[in-house]
């Protein structure tokens, strides 16, 4: 018989280690690990190297001094700006960045899932992603806990050998230590299952050397087994479970609940400094219980506003945003 892989929030985020190359699932507010971030800042782990897309979960590590180093494609919180903490220490220089372009995102994952050392590409070709003069790659690498978990170059140029198409760039594997990621279900063994945009999370979760998953639900495994196509994560790749209701919270879950407007708009204006999100930090993050206390906060008639109303997926809103 199998073992259940289901543990605590505090203990799942244990798995990750100072210095790690991570990436957190969902993009921009939709299935974010929101609380497994802030669980994350809890612990105080250091020198994290984040791949991906910056917005709100990746934005409070970023906050919260974990992340040292970024390497990634887009840097915001959707509609409610630039991703504030990023912003902020980027302008400062007390943070590296390097610029990869969005689809090199994926297929450097891709690459790591097949087990390739890269793969070709020409989506960057002109663009200033290839100019030398932006290529922080050795300086994102010095923050990694191993070195060999970073490429010894941002990308190569060669031309194209089997069909005369000119040049082509080569893109290297993106090889990663952690890979959280929140869903909708997951069986109580680590087989999940996502509804709607699988984003990046399936070629993560296959190129990663530990992954955690939180979801809204854990279920048995005979029953996330009963209808195998809509399965995208097989147990196989997945370390913990962490059974999390509401732990994209403000973000949105398809199916489940819409993102929190008001609370999105007030973590922009209140973490513009970083006064402010230390104290936003303190008011959300730094409780007794963690994600318990953070739910309790919250109060269960405003979470009861954001949740999806069938047949939609999402809470319909009236003119202006107002649920």
């Amino acid at each position: 018989m199998k073992k259940s892989k289901v543990v605590s929030l505090k203990e799942a985020m244990g798995l990750v280690e100072d210095g790690d190359t991570i990436f957190t699932g969902g993009i921009v507010e939709d299935r974010r690990p929101v609380a497994a971030a802030m669980e994350i800042v809890r612990q105080k782990k250091k020198n994290l190297v984040l791949f991906g897309t910056c917005s709100l979960c990746d934005d409070i590590l970023v906050g919260g001094g974990c992340v040292e180093a970024y390497r990634g494609c887009y840097t915001s919180n959707g509609a409610f700006g630039i991703s504030p903490n990023l912003k902020r220490r980027a302008e400062a220089g007390t943070i590296v960045t390097d610029e990869i372009g969005h689809l090199d995102l994926s297929i450097g994952l891709m690459a790591a899932q097949a087990g390739v050392p890269f793969i070709a590409s020409k989506t960057c070709i002109g663009t200033d992603v290839l100019n030398p003069a932006y290529d922080n790659l050795a300086e994102v690498s010095k923050w990694a806990r191993d070195k060999s978990m970073l490429p010894n170059q941002k990308y190569v140029l060669m031309e194209d050998p089997f069909f005369n198409m000119g040049t082509v760039q080569l893109v290297p594997a993106i090889k990663l230590d952690v890979c959280i990621c929140h869903v909708q279900m997951v069986g109580e063994e680590g087989t999940v299952r996502i509804d709607g945009s699988l984003t990046f999370d399936h070629f993560a979760a296959l190129s990663a050397k530990k992954v955690i998953v939180t979801a809204e639900k854990v279920v048995p495994e005979s029953y996330i087994r009963q209808d195998p196509n809509r399965n995208c994560i097989p147990s196989t790749s997945v370390d913990l479970v962490v059974e999390l209701p509401w732990g994209a919270h403000p973000g949105q879950v398809y199916n489940a609940y819409d993102m929190d407007i008001p609370f999105l708009q007030e973590y922009a204006k209140s973490c513009a400094t970083q006064e402010g999100f230390d104290k936003w930090a303190e008011a959300w993050i730094f409780n007794e219980n963690g994600h318990e206390d953070y739910i309790n906060q919250l109060g269960a008639s405003r979470l009861e506003k954001l949740r999806a109303k069938p047949p939609y997926g999402y809470a319909p809103r009236s003119k202006g945003g107002v649920q």
